[in-house]
């Protein structure tokens, strides 16, 4: 809801912009930025600077309507304001009034609100517009939208049963990960609010029975979903309010009162079905988000970072699994990462719609009033640590465990590979720990998956007939087209989480010292690019002319376009490795060595080159790099192997487990009334 400031009374009022303001003039803007100015409007001229700043990439235009505007006002716009399209008022139309004025002289499809004492961020309008674009179901999109302390005044808004509303997130932190993502929600206000003309224009605009402000935003958002039309929450548009003083106070209460009575009496047949308000109950608010999300049913997801395909050890799959689940359109999905560095990006799950868990699990349990339809586990330290809770605080949900790997295996192999006998019984002893951790899990788990049929045989021991096999295939890659005189140089794709004795550390500095001098004798030049960021220390040092670190790569389609080869070195480690998997997928040739091979379900033969000596794997190696004809023998049977893997095609595995396991969404808090 829009405040109606008093006579440059704003709290703070005082800074008022000396510069000139140089607003773009567009012949055809797609979308049509409209301002308010009531009276003398302190920050407006601080607003449309923001603006000029905050936007690249959007054609738009500005339509500035000065709303009974003092002499001072209409001075400072003459003189400091360039590019705008300047509308008058000399009598308060109120702030629908002035919108729907605004309107009529604007040119954009898109109608964007916004506050004249909101300052845009970077991409706000950009954002706003990627996400209506995506959504055509969405008649509006609001901002997410901070107070000058850096806090949320909302993420999002919920009406109440009783026609009174509710700012989602408010006094939130702003970088909390809470509610920050995209969403269908009650309504945005209209402090910073994108609306297609069409729609706009369709329901009549802003109803002036709400003069001169006060719950007109709200009514024009469910006079949308009247329509069958939707409004989002976009979290990646960011506007700062200051939310000035209003009127006087009791004045304020008035105009909130009367014009609250208008708004439940109008809807009074839709609000029926809403939740009651629960004074500072979060788990009301919890609800009623899950309501405007259509009530779907709700997944928990456990692993130890955001998955992003690029850091490796399994996270593609993670990011698969997902995307696959937010894609059957009836459930919601919540992340929850268990280790430092959870806060990494993610942009691409908010636009999916995954709610990322920044709080300790028992009290994102305790205040969610809801439970969960299905929770999935990845990782047996995930497992350990989380399992007990979610048995003891949502009862009767089932709990999935994802073995990405068989962890002990892992560390047994490693032990194998070590030399000092006090190290490699610190290691014996772990992976016998660890053992028992995953033979417990196996017992304890309603359900397991693997990705290989001889992972799948270790828990079927322990869990007879609720263990079952996924395919390793990715979601994304498909051949790469670039031939062989497009490329050049070595792949390897890894992580660096584990740090400097991983397996990808151990298996890289492997192949530097006794496999590579071997390949530059046979190929002139040869070198190897390694992705991943934060490359610890021990591997770091190893950087050089024929070794190079590239950081985290944002387009593996495009890294794997550009090399002739990729490796997986790998010496020790457990299950199918999905960087092999991924190169493979890309039709990449590849050479790995037969811990890196592990598992991999290949029918052509000559698809992948599979050697553990470092001269073989040399041998390998080298014609793929300076041999044409050798190369496109290797390509020639990974198309081969792709062509088979696409006819065969692979049933939706998640999406079939929530329908064989998930159950329904319960209440779970008393103060709240059946779903």
């Amino acid at each position: 809801m829009t405040s109606v400031r008093s006579n440059g009374g704003a709290a703070g009022a005082g800074r008022v912009s000396s510069a000139l303001v140089r607003l773009p003039e567009e012949d055809n803007p797609l979308a049509s930025v409209i301002v308010v100015a009531w009276r003398s409007a302190p920050y407006v001229l601080d607003c449309l600077a923001a603006v000029a700043r905050s936007v690249e990439g959007v054609a738009y235009e500005v339509v500035l309507v000065l709303n009974e505007p003092t002499p001072a006002l209409e001075a400072r716009v003459a003189t400091r304001l360039r590019g705008a399209t300047v509308v008058r008022t000399r009598a308060n139309v109120g702030f629908g009034g002035a919108v729907n004025l605004a309107a009529s002289r604007a040119r954009g499809e898109l109608l964007v609100l916004l506050n004249d004492d909101a300052e845009p961020h970077p991409g706000w309008l950009e954002h706003l517009v990627d996400g209506a674009l995506r959504r055509p179901g969405a008649a509006a999109v609001g901002s997410k939208v901070l107070l000058p302390d850096g806090t949320i005044q909302e993420a999002g808004s919920v009406v109440w049963s009783d026609g009174w509303t509710f700012t989602v997130g408010r006094g939130l932190p702003g970088t909390t990960k809470r509610f920050d993502y995209e969403r269908p929600v009650d309504y945005c206000s209209g402090c910073s609010l994108l609306v297609r003309r069409h729609d706009f224009e369709a329901v009549g605009g802003l109803d002036d029975a709400y003069y001169p402000a006060y719950f007109e935003d709200a009514d024009l958002c469910l006079k949308l979903a009247a329509r069958g039309r939707q409004v989002w929450f976009q979290p990646r548009s960011v506007v700062t309010h200051r939310e000035s003083a209003s009127t006087r106070p009791g004045y304020r209460q008035f105009l909130l009162d009367r014009n609250h009575e208008r708004f439940a009496a109008r809807w009074a047949g839709e609000l029926a079905g809403r939740e009651p308000r629960v004074v500072a109950h979060e788990p009301a608010v919890e609800r009623a988000v899950w309501r405007a999300l259509g009530r779907p049913l709700r997944v928990l997801v456990i692993d130890d970072r955001v998955p992003e395909p690029s850091i490796g050890s399994g996270f593609a799959r993670m990011a698969d699994a997902i995307d696959e689940l937010v894609g059957t359109g009836r459930c919601h999905v919540s992340l929850l990462c268990s280790l430092e560095g959870g806060e990494a990006r993610n942009d691409p799950l908010a636009e999916r719609g995954v709610e990322v868990i920044d709080e300790p699990i028992e009290r994102h349990l305790a205040e969610q009033g809801l439970s969960y339809s299905l929770v999935v586990v990845s990782r047996p330290h995930n497992y350990v640590r989380f399992a007990p809770v979610v048995r003891r605080l949502l009862p009767g949900v089932p709990v999935v465990y994802d073995a990405e790997a068989l962890y002990h295996r892992r560390i047994d192999r490693q032990a194998a590979l070590v030399e000092d006998p006090v190290e490699r019984r610190a290691l014996e002893a772990a992976a016998a720990a660890v053992r028992a951790d995953e033979t417990a899990i196996a017992a304890d788990a309603d359900h397991v998956v693997c990705i290989s049929a001889d992972e799948a045989a270790f828990f079927e021991a322990e869990a007879p007939g609720r263990v079952e096999v996924n395919a390793p295939f990715l979601a994304g890659p498909s051949p790469t087209p670039q031939g062989f005189d497009e490329r050049a140089d070595i792949g390897y794709v890894a992580g660096w989480f584990a740090g400097g004795t991983s397996p990808n550390a151990d298996g890289l500095l492997w192949f530097v010292r006794q496999v590579l001098p071997l390949v530059r004798a046979r190929a002139a030049g040869a070198r190897l690019l390694v992705t991943g960021a934060s490359p610890p220390r021990n591997v770091g040092r190893l950087a050089g002319p024929a070794v190079r670190f590239v950081g985290e790569v944002d387009d593996l389609s495009a890294f794997y376009g550009s090399v002739r080869a990729v490796i997986v070195p790998l010496r020790y480690g457990a299950g199918v490795k999905i960087k092999t998997v991924e190169a493979l997928q890309f039709a990449v040739p590849t050479v790995a060595t037969t811990v890196g091979a592990e598992g991999v379900p290949l029918e052509v033969p000559g698809a992948l080159s599979v050697e553990d000596d470092p001269s073989r794997f040399a041998d390998a190696l080298a014609p793929l790099l300076a041999d044409a004809a050798a190369w496109q023998d290797q390509r020639d049977a990974l198309l081969e192997q792709h062509r088979r893997w696409r006819t065969a095609g692979h049933e939706p595995f998640w999406s079939s487990l929530l329908d064989r396991l998930a159950v329904p969404v319960r209440i779970t808090d008393p103060h709240l009334g059946p779903a």
